[in-house]
């Protein structure tokens, strides 16, 4: 009888949760289609001196390496430096995308952008990928992690040969 008693209790839990889980999945996706909905009736906004190669990426303060519309700037860990010559330091990026393919993305995009891959690899749970162009180097590190990939872009500049 007891048994029986928690049994219902916890079918009723489970229920209840769902339900909720439910109502949020679907509250968010009609925030998101009200969102799209609004930024549709805007007319879009072109910067100067920025690429619009992709409509699934843009520019940070990076302006020759794309990032993926999926990954958000998170601007309290992002550290940048600006000099009159070069821009150096480290974007930091939060969003849930499977590696495989930020892996595919950053590929193509850094060398449509005239970046040469130096290299890969990884170091579960992290995968490292080396960039180079005329008197700068990139390193961009992407890490999934249960609820979240994390991605940083490291750009530093280089004199040639070194």
């Amino acid at each position: 009888m007891i048994f029986r008693k928690n049994f219902k209790i916890l079918g009723w839990g489970i229920v209840c949760f769902g339900l909720m889980g439910l109502m949020l999945g679907c509250g968010s996706v009609l925030q998101e289609q009200k969102k799209e909905s609004s930024s549709s009736l805007v007319a879009p906004q072109t910067q100067v001196g920025k690429k619009l190669d992709r409509p699934d990426a843009r520019y940070y303060d990076f302006e020759d390496i794309q990032i993926p519309n999926e990954l958000k700037l998170d601007a309290a860990n992002t550290k940048i430096f600006q000099a009159p010559t070069y821009v150096a330091g480290v974007l930091v990026l939060n969003g849930y995308v499977e590696v495989k393919s930020l892996v595919n993305f950053f590929k193509d995009s850094m060398v449509k952008d005239n970046w040469i891959s130096k290299g890969n690899f990884k170091l579960s749970p992290k995968t490292i990928l080396l960039f180079e162009k005329k008197n700068k180097r990139s390193l961009i590190i992407i890490e999934e992690t249960m609820f979240n990939t994390h991605v940083e872009v490291w750009n530093i500049p280089s004199q040639d040969g070194q």
